[in-house]
């Protein structure tokens, strides 16, 4: 079966019910356990969704230098991302995001699995990120 992004949203809304939020054709947020997950289609690739969830406010970072020097790493290692990428948004944010599957969205319980890993990286860099408040 070839999944689309509309059934993707479809089986958030059906599991998350108020939590689901959706942000127009292609995209739709989830509000879990005080983090906010976006979901997009990518048109250029329709058997994947773009998953972000923001980390922080860099305004709260109070030694930005050496918090980038451990958020690169964090990228070129992958030191608690677990395969995200961390980036910083026109919003000067932190954020994690991940290209992935439809299919292993999905699939059983998928996305649920999507939702505890972002949960988990955000948890390690909310941690990681106290050290230079």
């Amino acid at each position: 079966m070839k999944v689309e992004f509309r059934d993707l949203a479809k089986l958030a809304e059906e599991r998350y019910g108020d939590a689901f939020a959706a942000a127009g054709d292609g995209a739709f947020s989830l509000a879990v356990d005080d983090m906010r997950l976006d979901f997009f289609s990518l048109a250029g690739d329709p058997g994947f969704a773009l998953v972000r969830v923001k980390v922080l406010d860099l305004a709260d970072v109070q030694r930005p230098g050496d918090f980038a020097k451990n958020a690169i790493a964090g990228n070129f290692f992958w030191g608690a991302t677990r395969g995200a990428t961390l980036y910083v948004g026109a919003d000067n944010a932190l954020y994690a995001s991940e290209r992935r599957p439809l299919d292993e969205l999905f699939d059983g319980d998928g996305l649920a699995q999507c939702v505890d890993d972002f949960g988990e990286t955000v948890a390690d860099w909310l941690e990681r990120s106290a050290l230079y408040v």
